[in-house]
């Protein structure tokens, strides 16, 4: 009789590659609890089919996920060095890397509105930077916490399967469970082909809600089989958003009165960025109280710049046909905004003698060629805020609101709010000929004619590689269009309050 000397050892390969998929589904459960984060109220479905497919990619994603990094790490290690206790302890940790990066990228994705880049960790440092500015050393605990709870989670699920791993490898269900997982990962992705296919904006706008999400489309094989016409699509997708001036007139202005007869005025210095540090430096000479802001967005035609400074409004308006002034000081019948540009060396002494007066400093940059950009400025006479990004429209309706003490006049006639009353998913808007700018948090883009030409990181520049967030645009649309209706023609009259809602714009969603 032939006998087979140590029959665990032969075993052991086999029950560690059944623990290793019953550890890698304890570690599904925590990346859907993680993940749950992504969601915000924005970014819900709508309709009854849009929630199926939120359903069915939430779980289908992460579950395809987990299972990729079990076949990446633990499972060559199983086939190679069977040894349960090395192998238990470095799935552990592995697993502990890849949840804890699941975890930054929540707060990536929430705090900066994209994933983590695969080719660039420096958005690491970003996620660090924004979250301390909010919480302060709070995010470091709340990081060690996550960290130390994670590790012990996985020690904990890692010792409980393989004690249990006979009573799992005999539950009746276990293939019933993995066949569902890998059904529904497909279903996830016909769906999105449908929804592709049939422009489905509902199940679109979630293209980018979770990390390294990919979806399949399959355009030229429905087309193939005259499913769907490929022209017509194409021909969709062409259709651009040039927000033109053309054809609308902004709405007619709300009469506000407001007792601004003895407060400050407002002085806007356009100043070379140069004079930045000389500024700063008088200003704390003189103990004057200023805030300091790094993340203004302004544009580079100073045309335009002028125009969000006297108006408050985005650079749409400028030029459009319209019967009264947009001017603010005329609106309100005084000289309470002053808007000067200063080239070269600026003489901070002699310019800002008048204390009496608050003075915002903007410093543009001309070697930045870029039709939008990041800059700073000093704002004297303003109450604190956090540094956030900000543009011009929300440094004149702060003045106008807190200053001026005249909210109804923002609240009326502006579109974008105090730098106070600035939430974490506000959407700055502005424009200019064909340029269409998007700074939502971190995330900032550009479109020209409709064309999206700029997709980067507000902070670094750093390209963002993702679909694009349709959420987010037409939500930016809907803004930056909300003062504006239909000039009327002969014999017409001004649309209706339901016909000005379907005033829309069509966005390229293709690179």
């Amino acid at each position: 009789m032939i006998t087979i000397p140590n029959m665990k050892e032969l075993e052991r390969p086999f029950n560690l590659l059944s623990w290793g998929h019953w550890f890698t589904f304890t570690n599904i459960l925590l990346a859907l609890l993680f993940s749950f984060f992504y969601l915000s109220p924005s970014q819900l479905p709508e309709t009854f089919l849009g929630w199926v497919y939120l359903g069915v990619n939430w779980i289908g994603h992460f579950s395809f996920l987990a299972i990729s990094c079990f076949i990446l790490t633990i499972f060559p290690i199983i086939a190679l060095f069977p040894h349960r206790h090395h192998i238990r302890g470095f799935s552990s940790v592995m697993a502990t890397c890849f949840q804890l990066l699941l975890f930054l990228d929540v707060l990536s994705f929430r705090g900066l509105g994209y994933h983590l880049s695969a080719t660039s960790l420096v958005q690491l440092r970003e996620v660090e930077d924004f979250y301390v500015a909010h919480i302060g050393n709070a995010y470091w605990v709340l990081l060690l916490v996550v960290l130390v709870a994670i590790l012990a989670y996985q020690f904990a699920m890692s010792n409980l399967t393989w004690k249990r791993i006979h009573q799992l490898q005999n539950f009746k269900y276990k293939n019933g469970i993995s066949t569902t997982l890998v059904t529904i990962f497909f279903i996830s992705h016909m769906m999105h082909m449908w929804s592709d296919a049939t422009l489905n904006a509902d199940i679109a706008k979630q293209n980018n809600i979770f990390p390294v999400s990919y979806p399949l489309t399959a355009r030229t094989l429905l087309a193939k089989y005259e499913l769907m016409d490929l022209n017509k699509y194409k021909t969709y997708k062409s259709q651009q958003a040039d927000v033109s001036k053309s054809g609308f007139t902004i709405m007619p202005f709300t009469k506000v009165s407001c007792d601004i007869t003895d407060k400050n005025n407002l002085s806007v210095h356009l100043v070379d960025i140069s004079n930045f540090s000389a500024i700063r430096q008088w200003l704390n000479g003189f103990d004057i109280d200023y805030q300091s802001s790094y993340q203004v967005s302004i544009p580079a035609d100073f045309d335009t710049a002028m125009f969000n400074f006297t108006t408050g409004l985005p650079g749409l308006y400028n030029h459009m046909e319209h019967q009264t002034s947009l001017d603010i000081n005329q609106q309100l019948g005084a000289n309470k905004i002053a808007i000067e540009v200063h080239a070269g060396t600026y003489d901070v002494e002699q310019q800002s003698a008048i204390s009496e007066t608050s003075r915002v400093y903007v410093f543009y940059d001309k070697t930045n060629d870029l039709p939008f950009y990041r800059t700073k400025a000093i704002l004297v006479g303003f109450k604190p805020f956090n540094n956030i990004p900000i543009a011009p429209q929300n440094i004149i309706a702060s003045y106008v609101k807190e200053q001026l003490d005249c909210p109804m006049y923002v609240e009326e006639n502006l579109i974008d709010s105090a730098i106070n009353d600035i939430t974490y998913d506000y959407i700055f808007t502005n424009f200019h000929q064909g340029l269409f700018s998007i700074l939502y948090k971190d995330k900032s883009m550009l479109f020209e004619h409709g064309q999206l030409v700029s997709n980067v990181s507000f902070s670094n520049a750093e390209p963002v590689r993702e679909p694009l967030d349709l959420q987010t645009i037409q939500a930016a649309i809907t803004k930056l269009t909300s003062k504006r209706i239909k000039l009327k023609k002969e014999k017409e009259v001004l649309p209706s309050d339901s016909e000005k809602k379907e005033i829309k714009l069509k966005v390229q969603l293709e690179h």
